[in-house]
């Protein structure tokens, strides 16, 4: 049985509440600009095209081919908010009928607000209620798992390839005291899932608070089979693929046959994080 679980962010725990369009038009239709529906099928195509580009929000400390490291770090402040910047720029180039040149001269102010709104200031006007957000919402059965997991002594935390406004989302979604602050981003650490260092981050955090840990004690779950099941089972945690997406067999063997140290016997599957209870260990 497993001692500690670990959990990717986004797709796992939460996702984006309604459409990306959506949210990002509650926004930009304030300054007369819309986005039309292209940029709910562009944005994972250009998310990952500047994840390659610019590792962990522009903060990587790891080295590229040529030796260089990719930086948008402004006066040292880990925060990406001119990674995103780039990125909303990308996306209006891609789903809307703006020039660059028109693009170019929307207020920065435009593009801060719509960061900020997708994290801590996610409550437009009057009091904010905590377990709620306008961008994001956790999967039902999140909270009633985590409480089970806690009442039976499990060691929680959070890997996820995000930036600095997750536990600030964390606490207004009312999950982050599940975590005994062992929530590990890569714009923290510098590197992002799969590469070893960022579970290896987390993992020195679980040894602060237990020494006795071992790695094969620690179950980690997400939905991305590369960076999440692949990055842990490497690194020498337990895999767990949670199949929101509904992956068929042939879509998860083709996986196996790439990763020949993955194979089905080391991953556990699941399709809610309920079942997840069941591979942890209670406390005596």
């Amino acid at each position: 049985m497993h001692r500690a679980i670990i959990f990717d962010a986004t797709g796992t725990l939460f996702k984006v509440r309604g459409t990306i369009s959506t949210n990002y038009n509650k926004v930009f239709n304030q300054y007369g600009i819309n986005i039309n529906k292209d940029i709910d099928n562009n944005f994972l195509k250009h998310f990952s095209k500047l994840s390659n580009e610019y590792p962990s929000y522009g903060h990587s400390v790891e080295e590229t081919n040529d030796g260089k490291y990719k930086s948008l770090s402004s006066n040292g402040e880990k925060n990406a908010f001119l990674w995103w910047n780039k990125l909303m720029k990308n996306l209006l180039q891609s789903s809307s009928n703006l020039s660059i040149e028109k693009i170019e001269q929307i207020p920065l102010a435009t593009y801060l607000e719509l960061y900020n709104k997708f994290g801590m200031n996610g409550n437009d006007g009057g009091e904010t209620k905590i377990g709620q957000h306008n961008f994001w919402e956790i999967y039902p059965e999140v909270k009633p798992t985590l409480t089970k997991l806690k009442e039976d002594g499990c060691y929680l935390g959070v890997i996820s390839n995000f930036d600095e406004r997750l536990s600030p989302i964390l606490k207004q979604l009312d999950i982050e005291n599940f975590f005994q602050n062992n929530i590990t981003t890569s714009i923290d650490c510098g590197y992002q899932k799969p590469h070893q260092k960022i579970f290896q981050h987390s993992f020195n955090k679980l040894l602060a608070i237990d020494p006795s840990i071992k790695k094969e004690e620690v179950i980690y779950v997400g939905d991305n089979i590369k960076k999440d099941c692949i990055g842990s089972n490497e690194f020498g945690f337990t895999p767990c693929l949670i199949n929101r997406n509904h992956l068929t067999n042939d879509d998860l063997f083709s996986h196996f046959k790439e990763n020949s140290l993955l194979v089905p016997q080391k991953l556990i599957i699941i399709k809610s994080l309920f079942e997840i209870l069941s591979y942890a260990k209670k406390s005596n």
